[in-house]
């Protein structure tokens, strides 16, 4: 079950009108995507509704911006299980680090206007995992270098090892 804010963000995609990795008609991703968020998450991220439909390894497809619009809605909403929350930020990474680059750029626009979801994510201590994805997504973002080293000592044992400040500076200039 999800709330009307992400039925109203799919609404507003002419998902018809795109083609999907699949070769059909992308109007089933939204589908597929609420039907997942049905159940638990799938062993491989986006199986079944973004994988090889949205993205077909780091190879974005048409869909792809349209995507980054819903998950990060779903990322919003609380009606959308948080066992959900490391494949949708997992998505979301695909998306943004995809090899079409100006279609992770559109990206990594929709993905910076969720960032306080991304924040929240990090400071919540729910699941180190989620958190962690949280935290490098918010790497793709060099104006955000500052609060985001912050939140890394701060909340440090809400992060993976390999992110605390004494293995990743995160206030680097060349990442």
């Amino acid at each position: 079950m999800v709330g009307q804010v992400v039925l109203a963000e799919i609404s507003r995609h002419d998902w018809d009108g795109m083609t999907c990795g699949c070769e059909r008609s992308a109007d089933h991703v939204p589908r597929d995507f609420l039907a997942a968020l049905g159940g638990a998450p799938p062993e491989r991220v986006g199986e079944d509704w973004a994988d090889n439909h949205v993205y077909i390894q780091s190879n974005l497809m048409m869909p792809a911006v349209a995507t980054a619009s819903m998950v990060t809605a779903a990322l919003a909403d609380p009606l959308v299980p948080l066992m959900w929350r490391r494949s949708l930020i997992q998505v979301l990474s695909a998306l943004c680090f995809g090899e079409q680059d100006d279609v992770a750029e559109a990206c990594q626009e929709i993905v910076r206007g969720c960032k306080w979801s991304l924040y929240e994510e990090i400071g919540s201590g729910r699941m180190i995992d989620a958190a962690s994805y949280a935290f490098e997504l918010l790497t793709a973002f060099p104006e955000e270098r500052e609060r985001l080293g912050f939140f890394q000592e701060r909340y440090r044992a809400n992060l993976g090892q390999d992110l605390h400040s004494e293995n990743f500076d995160v206030r680097r200039t060349d990442w």
